[in-house]
């Protein structure tokens, strides 16, 4: 009799741990997926034949998407040099680090890319097919490889059936190196031609002045600091530091802004308190400068 209370005892123990761990992982991964935390704007790149960018706007529903030509030559961060987009598939492979993407589309884009699909597959995609859905299709979303957690695939799907085909087209140019025979992508037109439409509208509220801080690499330095301008941040300085080998997002302030912690979360660098002499942020891109480097 004794026996048989202890471990019913023991059972009931056992099965209110679980229900309480299953409950703790339940409520952790809602509170971190886009149901809980979504930004004001969400970009998102589907890798594929048909390459697609798409920007969702969740306050004022401006919704952008932009296709890109597997022949056309981007940079990629991380020391890569130029790559074919069709190609960038075959480099994730080799290399082993999906990341490639949200770094590449990030810079080539300038926006923050939170999140990228794509097949665990080294093809290599020449031409584009001549008929593409504007969205992706409900199985690609669902079962692509991506760094969206099961709950944001379910946010991601929710976000584009809202949307319907509500995309409005933003537009590149390309440059012909006949010599080599490549096509490039015109970032500075681009650029030109887009500014503001990616605009994430609380960093623009905010309107905190950011100074960028590098090591060695300048033109690293200035392709991030693009990148911050193109969601909105404001950069007002780019100078060399060569006292600080970390990266951190440096404040004065009591309490972060969301700028500093997006910033924080996007390039996982700390935040830390200190003097940041006239500017609301010193960005000090540290150890990051390699894993961001354009040659």
């Amino acid at each position: 009799m004794k026996k048989s209370y202890k471990k019913s005892t023991l059972y009931i123990i056992l099965g209110s741990f679980l229900f309480f761990y299953a409950t703790f992982k339940l409520f952790s991964a809602f509170s971190s997926s886009l149901f809980f935390s979504r930004p004001m704007r969400l970009n998102v790149v589907v890798y594929g034949p048909t390459t697609t960018y798409y920007s969702f706007d969740l306050k004022n529903n401006q919704n952008y998407n932009i296709r890109f030509d597997p022949e056309v030559k981007v940079d990629v961060p991380g020391a890569y040099g130029q790559y074919r987009i069709g190609s960038l598939g075959k480099l994730v492979q080799l290399e082993k680090n999906p990341d490639i993407l949200k770094k590449a589309f990030s810079t080539t884009t300038t926006s923050f890319v939170q999140y990228y699909l794509y097949q665990k597959e080294d093809d290599i995609y020449y031409d584009a097919p001549e008929k593409s859905q504007i969205k992706p299709s409900l199985k690609s979303l669902i079962l692509s490889s991506s760094n969206a957690s099961f709950l944001d695939r379910v946010y991601l799907t929710g976000a584009l059936m809202k949307v319907n085909d509500d995309f409005k087209k933003i537009q590149y140019r390309k440059e012909k190196n006949e010599a080599l025979g490549d096509t490039l992508f015109q970032e500075d037109s681009f650029i030109k031609d887009s500014i503001g439409l990616l605009y994430n509208d609380e960093y623009r509220e905010e309107h905190k002045s950011v100074q960028v801080l590098y090591r060695q690499n300048y033109k690293t330095a200035r392709t991030i600091s693009s990148l911050l301008e193109g969601n909105g941040i404001r950069v007002s300085d780019i100078n060399r530091n060569t006292t600080i080998n970390d990266c951190r997002i440096m404040i004065s302030d009591e309490v972060p802004s969301q700028t500093a912690k997006d910033l924080s979360k996007y390039f996982f660098c700390p935040i830390v308190k200190g003097k940041t002499d006239v500017y609301d942020i010193l960005f000090v891109l540290g150890d990051k400068e390699e894993e961001w480097k354009i040659n």
